[in-house]
């Protein structure tokens, strides 16, 4: 399970600037304007979510109960009282890392709490919001470019095939490659451009969009290091016209774009911004 400092994606020695503006990055994924059109399952998700950031935030923004928090992290358990004996132990990351905890009295020693059914339904959720995110893209995609094949390739989450060939003297319609990543850095970039490689669903001069999605984004200097890296790899003969890693930003789905992306990349990153 999750501590406060993981929900808000922060080291645990972060200042309380940083993570106030962890907070207004994070829980303006989950604002109502921007899942309206997710359906209910997923608005509720979105809810839930959105109280575990508040909660993360007020504590950790206050000095007394981050302090606490912290020390009932490191430190555990104090002796059990008396007619406790029976009771498993539980460490205290477990307690006060439920967002229903109590994080105002720690000299409370809190019952044992069963996390197992809190992680699954973390996991459901986790499982929806990625749902939602791949079936964003795949309405875009097949607005473009009409229905699509969706064939398992391995080191990605959904990989689009459009069905049709290009239009008479048009241009063949691209292969759109999606991978969820914590965060885009440029190992993850070479990862997707190397599983894009072999992947083998391209045909003569077919475009391969590699879409990054992602919650932390790294520097600009590192993506484009790792970027130009691969632009100077030698071309196989009958590889695809062109490999692009498209890193999105979840929270706005802005795009990064690789350096001369060609028309096809810029039309798609533009649908998803819009």
């Amino acid at each position: 399970m999750k501590t406060h400092y993981e929900v808000l994606g922060l080291d645990p020695s972060a200042d309380t600037e940083t993570i106030k503006k962890a907070f207004r990055r994070e829980i303006a994924r989950y604002h109502p304007d921007k899942v309206v059109h997710l359906g209910q399952e997923f608005q509720e998700m979105a809810a839930t979510r959105a109280a575990e950031l508040t909660v993360a935030y007020k504590t950790l923004t206050d000095e007394n109960q981050r302090k606490g928090y912290d020390a009932n992290m490191i430190n555990r358990p104090p002796t059990p009282k008396a007619g406790a004996a029976s009771r498993p132990a539980t460490s205290s990351a477990h307690s006060f890392m439920s967002p229903d905890a109590p994080i105002t009295d720690f000299g409370y020693d809190p019952p044992a709490v069963d996390t197992r059914q809190f992680d699954r339904e973390r996991a459901g959720r986790d499982a929806i919001l990625k749902r939602a995110m791949t079936d964003r893209v795949r309405a875009i995609v097949e607005d473009l470019y009409g229905k699509v094949e969706t064939p398992s390739v391995r080191g990605f989450d959904l990989v689009m095939v459009p069905v049709k060939g290009p239009r008479l003297l048009g241009a063949t319609p691209p292969r759109v490659l999606i991978k969820l990543v914590d965060s885009a850095d440029g190992a993850a970039v070479n990862e997707g451009w190397a599983n894009a490689a072999r992947a083998r669903v391209h045909v003569p001069k077919s475009p391969l969009i590699v879409l990054l999605l992602a919650r932390k984004i790294a520097g600009q200097g590192e993506l484009l290091r790792a970027v130009e890296a691969l632009m100077r790899q030698p071309k196989a003969g009958d590889g695809p016209g062109e490999i692009a890693v498209v890193i999105v930003d979840t929270g706005d789905w802005s795009a990064r774009l690789p350096p001369g992306a060609s028309a096809v990349v810029r039309k798609l990153a533009d649908r998803l911004r819009n």
